[in-house]
C-alpha cells in the first residue's frame, strides 16, 4: 500500500486530514525508496522503529481539524496492521522469517570494525586512564 493512501485511511480512523499523518507514512515507508520490493518492510514495519520514529517526530501530532494530539505511536502500529493483516511484527519477528548467511565476498567488512578505528578507541582509552 502507497504511504498517501494510509494517511487516507488515518484520515478516516482518526478524524484527521491527510496532512495530519502523511509525514508519519512517508517516514514508515522510506525504506521502499531503496529496496522497492515488500521485504522493505523488515527495516520499518515493527515495533523497534515505531519506537524510533516516535522519538524522532515526537509522541503526538496535531490533528487539524479540532486542535487536539493524536498518538504518534497508534498512528503507526495502525500503518502496521494495515500492512500485516492487523499484526504489528517486533524485529525479532522479521528476522525470525530470514535465512542469515553472509556471503564469502562480504565477510571482509561484515561485523568487522575498522583497524583504525580500533586502534583510534585503544588510544582514546589508554589516555582516558591516564588523566
Amino acid at each position: 500500500m502507497h504511504y498517501y493512501d494510509h494517511a487516507l485511511l488515518s484520515a478516516k480512523k482518526f478524524g484527521c486530514v491527510v496532512d495530519d499523518t502523511l509525514r508519519l507514512h512517508k517516514l514508515m515507508d522510506s525504506s521502499k525508496f531503496f529496496f522497492p520490493a515488500s521485504q522493505h518492510r523488515m527495516f520499518s514495519h515493527n515495533t523497534w522503529f515505531i519506537q524510533v520514529l516516535t522519538e524522532l517526530v515526537g509522541d503526538t501530532v496535531i490533528n487539524s481539524q479540532n486542535g487536539q494530539l493524536l498518538s504518534t505511536r497508534d498512528i503507526l502500529y495502525e500503518h502496521c496492521r494495515e500492512d500485516h493483516d492487523g499484526k504489528v511484527p517486533s524485529l525479532q519477528d522479521w528476522l525470525q522469517c530470514v535465512r542469515f548467511e553472509v556471503p564469502e565476498q562480504h565477510r571482509n567488512w561484515f561485523n568487522n570494525p575498522r583497524g583504525s578505528d580500533k586502534q583510534l578507541l585503544k588510544q582514546i582509552k589508554s589516555d582516558l586512564l591516564n588523566l
